[in-house]
């Protein structure tokens, strides 16, 4: 197998057992998982959330991190 198809393997993988573990827990619980991801992912760029939502345009940020502290 090619590198090309086993990394195509591989993320249709992870996909499949994340679309399966966003179905079978709760809103919170996977809300959380994917918080932890994109803030490591904001540190790793070096970027604050208020950049983030600069760049992508978003003028009021505020109303986001107020629905990720619930």
């Amino acid at each position: 197998m090619s590198f090309i198809e086993e990394n195509e393997k591989e993320r249709k993988s992870f996909v499949l057992k994340w679309a399966k573990y966003v179905r079978t827990h709760s809103d919170k619980d996977w809300s959380k998982q994917q918080n932890v991801i994109i803030n490591s992912a904001l540190k790793s760029a070096n970027m604050t959330r208020e950049q983030f939502f600069k760049m992508k345009g978003e003028t009021n940020f505020v109303r986001y991190r107020d629905q990720t502290l619930k």
